[in-house]
């Protein structure tokens, strides 16, 4: 069957094509993974003022392993040139948009507070949409804003919701996980005009 040298080009393809499937294999099985906890680390947070506009856009960057189920929460408190802090019933506006790879897949208010602004949009995959993963809340206000806190919570267990109406989440409560040591984490930033 094989005469002379033309084994030679059905081993060589061969031998080339393992090598490549294992290669291959490694690549990805050893590429860099993260966890829900790690993503605060991953997570872009960005915010922006202009007079009375407050804009702040996330980013996760990457997935986390495991599922991807539970409620994203944005706070954000506004301070007016003499750092007092500006109540809740100044904001006219506030609501958030959801994007998948720069495509808009949903748009929610916000929930108006006495100490700011409180957006809640889920963190799921539904068929081949990514809810959670990317967004920006813009606010709008009666008056000019010098500064704003935001604040991001990220949960990764499902939830029956954070009933808190702090825009900090210093200790939101979350009614029915008592049994559950650790699901959430806070990452904060300061924003200024």
């Amino acid at each position: 069957m094989f005469k002379g040298s033309n084994k030679w080009m059905l081993i060589i393809p061969g031998a080339l094509m393992v090598f490549l499937f294992v290669g291959g294999y490694f690549y990805v099985s050893s590429a860099d993974r993260i966890d829900h906890e790690q993503l605060k680390d991953t997570l872009t947070l960005e915010g922006h003022i202009e007079e009375e506009t407050v804009s702040v856009h996330w980013d996760w960057g990457m997935l986390p392993d495991g599922e991807i189920e539970g409620e994203e929460y944005v706070g954000v408190m506004f301070y007016d040139d003499n750092d007092e802090q500006i109540h809740g019933s100044e904001v006219v506006d506030a609501s958030v948009t959801l994007y998948q790879s720069g495509n808009e897949t949903n748009e929610l208010e916000g929930d108006i507070v006495d100490d700011g602004v409180i957006f809640s949009f889920p963190n799921r995959l539904d068929a081949y949409t990514v809810y959670g993963v990317e967004g920006e809340a813009t606010i709008e206000l009666e008056t000019t804003v010098d500064r704003a806190e935001v604040y991001y919570l990220h949960t990764w267990e499902n939830h029956a919701g954070q009933r808190g109406d702090d825009p900090s989440f210093e200790d939101p409560p979350f009614p029915g996980m008592d049994a559950y040591d650790y699901f959430y984490w806070v990452k904060e930033i300061e924003i200024t005009n």
